[in-house]
């Protein structure tokens, strides 16, 4: 991947100027042509959560476009930005033609590309793009992964002589404003007491989380997995309880268990992700 870092200072995002200059015509009606959506996974032995913004385009070749995800800056710190295959592969492989980041410190970042060099006639066609870009935040607590991502529209400085563009996409030299949904970094199912994700319950699972808990392994993807007691913590008593349950001398795990499943409306430690669940 191409790993645009962020600049943090003021921007001036400018989609429009250069894509004024392209000819392809527009076939967008509305905002609603063009569908964005936000995954989430956990990249535990860098303590970072990658975010994949897609787009699904209905509307027509596009030119460039602006986007705006909010954050909790309490949780979650934007490290960097990187191009996904489709931008990658604009320009000859050479990638966009301008790329446009973005911090706003009440917590949110901005992605302006135009995908041109000045003058040249780039564009992406319809079509849908799983990871037109990746985001990457650093976590500052385990909080982080049980709270949401939003696509916005970032207003301009208080102070200073920056201004941010809002949410938008560039087709035929006109912008278009899709619609701006919340997405949760982790919605799916887990099975409690399987720390290590693997699908199944067996002694790696309490290992695992010993080693996590003296510093000698990596952070559990999924924490309300580890915490085999439900006793929203994750401590030496969680290990403790699933050695009884394997060894049977201890009761079994709280739901979600033995089947993978959720406990919506209760707290939670929170998940980026579980790919041991269907």
């Amino acid at each position: 991947m191409k790993e645009t870092k962020l600049i943090r200072s003021a921007v001036k995002i400018t989609i429009g100027l250069i894509a004024i200059g392209l000819a392809t015509p527009a076939i967008a009606q509305s905002g609603s042509d063009f569908i964005l959506s936000l995954t989430s996974t956990f990249d535990a032995a860098e303590n970072q959560l990658l975010v994949d913004v897609a787009i699904e385009n209905n509307g027509g070749d596009m030119q460039g476009f602006n986007i705006d995800v909010c954050h909790d800056s309490s949780l979650l710190t934007p490290e960097a930005i990187l191009c996904g295959p489709p931008l990658q592969a604009l320009n000859g492989g050479a990638g966009p033609g301008l790329v446009l980041p973005y911090i706003d410190s009440d917590g949110g970042i901005v992605y302006g590309v135009v995908f041109s060099n000045f003058g040249g006639s780039e564009t992406i066609p319809i079509g849908f793009y799983p990871q037109m870009f990746q985001i990457r935040y650093d976590l500052t607590g385990t909080a982080a992964i049980d709270s949401e991502l939003c696509f916005c529209d970032i207003p301009p400085c208080s102070s200073g002589s920056c201004s941010v563009a809002e949410t938008e996409i560039v087709v035929g030299g006109q912008s278009y404003s899709p619609a701006l949904n919340c997405f949760p970094i982790f919605g799916g199912d887990y099975l409690r007491g399987d720390s290590n994700g693997d699908g199944n319950i067996n002694i790696a699972d309490p290992i695992f989380s010993l080693a996590y808990l003296f510093n000698q392994g990596t952070i559990p993807q999924c924490m309300d997995a580890a915490d085999a007691n439900g006793d929203l913590g994750i401590d030496l008593a969680d290990a403790l309880y699933l050695l009884n349950y394997i060894n049977g001398m201890g009761p079994a795990p709280p739901a979600p268990f033995p089947d993978c499943g959720s406990n919506p409306g209760t707290p939670l430690l929170g998940c980026a992700s579980f790919n041991a669940c269907p």
